[in-house]
């Protein structure tokens, strides 16, 4: 709740819609605002299935979204912030293709996704992202602003697994990942 608030603050200034938030942040609220957004930010629990990549899912408060749904919904958002676990992670599939969340999100019609690489810890996420987006309101493009999140976290002392698990990937809608930074 604190990492949604201080990302709705960062955004206040400009007239973003405000976010859905516990009860209110369900797979009905998906399908009716998400595919009209700019901009997503989700906040919540992610699971990456190596066994099985397309169980792969988000955890929305009623219900999982799995990389299967988001794959075949319509997106146009320049930029998704996936703030959960393992939500960058992918598995190599027969012809070098890639299979996880981002390239999910990609072929959903996003032209960039941030992304963990591994399980995060909720409260120092929570600053990383709201520096993130208070960057992002600043007009920083998303590389610029990831990179000046992370580094402000490392000068607060915060070990690089709290900052470091979040890189950009830049999609081509329609398709996976192009190229990574961070």
């Amino acid at each position: 709740a604190l990492e949604l608030e201080g990302v709705a603050e960062a955004w206040s200034r400009q007239g973003a819609a405000l976010p859905a938030t516990h009860a209110s942040a369900t797979r009905d609220h998906w399908l009716a605002h998400a595919p009209r957004a700019s901009m997503l930010h989700l906040a919540c629990h992610g699971q990456f299935r190596a066994d099985n990549p397309a169980f792969s899912h988000l955890q929305l408060h009623d219900a999982p979204l799995t990389l299967e749904e988001i794959a075949q919904g319509r997106l146009q958002a320049d930029l998704v912030v996936l703030s959960a676990c393992d939500s960058g992670v992918s598995r190599i599939r027969p012809g070098n293709e890639l299979l996880g969340l981002v390239r999910a999100f990609g072929l959903a019609g996003a032209r960039a996704v941030i992304a963990s690489h591994w399980p995060v810890d909720d409260a120092a996420t929570a600053g990383l992202m709201v520096e993130l987006h208070r960057r992002l309101a600043a007009g920083h493009p998303p590389s610029l602003a990831l990179s000046h999140a992370q580094r402000a976290a490392a000068a607060q002392g915060a070990h690089p697994f709290a900052w470091a698990a979040f890189a950009l990937h830049e999609v081509r809608p329609g398709e996976g990942p192009t190229a990574a930074s961070g």
